[in-house]
């Protein structure tokens, strides 16, 4: 295959990966997995190419492993998990299961088809031998990005099935596995810690941890975070989240100094954009841009979303505007860019396209509060009183309380906005200590 005729079916692919078009993507997977020459790049591309989160960017999977076609199936069942069609996405993990061999990959195949039993079978191979904490991480929750209830129901009646007939290492994972999907469903469980044989346990239990974080349970995920981080001292992940905690929980300095004193150990591109992210989230815009300049150039995805906000909370809209597309162009999922690239045209009074950005983020979430906020703003700019109201009321009651009770809505919720500084995410923690309830 000629390289400008891939680049044409890559692009392809590409648009209709964003625009969630499952079946004709997958007719165009096993298009290219047909092709007898350029096999190699079409499987790179295929398994750790394409946006979203997967198995195969984590380091410690073996990628020539991965290059084979039967990886694929499992690659392509993870999209069509993101993208809730779950037909296809049984077919998918059926063909994988059927030809693949990965025992970390089979687990997680084996979780999401809803066969527990023979999933846990292969818990004792997992664990054996000190595994790598990407493999620990990965199994302890074989459900990321899966939200949708028709799925997490039945899955967490299998594990409570499962549960009544396994013992030993299988079993601490399963109710690990229980309080995740507990969770997921709404039941919102106490979490209590299962026992794990050797340095495992802190690893496997950092899913738990950010569901604690997520509940504003500061205290209790932070020991879990603490833990975690001192049994992988290394990692982006447990020690980037420690200090997510202190700093959601009112810590700024305490987070920036843990992240400060751990460039020299932890030295993926992605902890210092992280440091940049608190940066931004504090205020700290020029010293912001300063640490996102290296990892953008290595690479990183989401430093181009914080270096494009802080280069606008700088004033800098035209340089902005870049670092905001390419983030877009790179992960058309990535909503915080979206949202930062709309509130950046709504200032220039390019309303269309500022539309276009946060129609797009409230199809993929309906109640992201800042996407909201910027369609009730953009909406008052324009003189759309009601359309301004019907936007406003969408928003989350403390976020409304936050703009007082007074007539003058728009001004006191562009005055939030500005309170909230370099924050965009969607998660209450970045912004709980705004609200009337704290």
């Amino acid at each position: 295959m000629q390289q400008k005729e891939f680049l044409k079916l890559e692009k392809i692919f590409q648009r209709l990966y964003a625009e969630g078009r499952v079946k004709e993507l997958l007719r165009l997977a096993f298009k290219l997995l047909g092709l007898e020459s350029g096999s190699g790049k079409v499987l790179r591309f295929l398994l750790v190419r394409l946006p979203g989160d997967t198995v195969f960017s984590h380091k410690a999977f073996d990628l020539a492993a991965a290059f084979e076609k039967s990886s694929v199936f499992f690659r392509l069942a993870e999209i069509c998990r993101d993208r809730g069609a779950f037909t296809e996405m049984d077919k998918l993990l059926a063909r994988y299961l059927a030809e693949g061999r990965d025992e970390l990959v089979s687990f997680l195949a084996l979780c999401l088809a809803g066969d527990l039993p023979k999933a846990y079978a292969l818990v004792p191979a997992l664990l054996k031998n000190d595994p790598s904490p990407e493999t620990l991480l990965l199994a302890a929750d074989p459900w990321r990005n899966l939200f949708r209830t028709s799925r997490i129901k039945p899955a967490l009646a299998a594990v409570d099935s499962a549960l009544k007939n396994i013992k030993g290492p299988a079993k601490s994972l399963a109710s690990l596995h229980r309080f995740i999907l507990a969770e997921k469903a709404g039941l919102s469980p106490v979490f209590k810690q299962p026992p794990f044989p050797g340095r495992a346990g802190p690893v496997l239990c950092l899913p738990a941890a950010e569901i604690l974080l997520d509940r504003l349970e500061f205290k209790k995920a932070e020991e879990l975070f603490g833990a975690a981080a001192e049994a992988w001292p290394a990692s982006e992940l447990a020690c980037g989240k420690l200090a997510e905690t202190l700093f959601c929980s009112g810590r700024e300095e305490a987070a920036l100094e843990l992240m400060a004193g751990k460039q020299g150990l932890v030295l993926s591109p992605g902890f210092r954009a992280w440091r940049g992210q608190f940066l931004l989230f504090g205020g700290a815009y020029k010293e912001a841009v300063k640490e996102l300049e290296k990892p953008i150039a290595s690479g990183n995805v989401l430093g181009w979303c914080w270096r494009g906000a802080a280069l606008f909370k700088l004033g800098l809209s035209g340089p902005a505007l870049k670092d905001l597309d390419t983030a877009v162009k790179l992960n058309p999922d990535d909503l915080e860019a979206r949202v930062w690239r709309a509130e950046l045209l709504r200032t220039q009074k390019k309303y269309k396209s500022a539309l276009e950005d946060l129609d797009q983020t409230l199809r993929i979430m309906p109640e992201h509060p800042w996407a909201l906020a910027n369609l009730a703003l953009l909406a008052a700019e324009r003189g759309d009183a009601g359309a301004f109201s019907a936007a406003f009321w969408r928003l989350p009651a403390g976020i409304r309380l936050a703009c007082g009770r007074t007539g003058k809505k728009p001004a006191a919720l562009a005055a939030l906005l500005e309170r909230l500084k370099g924050v965009r995410r969607h998660e209450p923690r970045f912004f709980h200590a705004l609200l009337p309830a704290n």
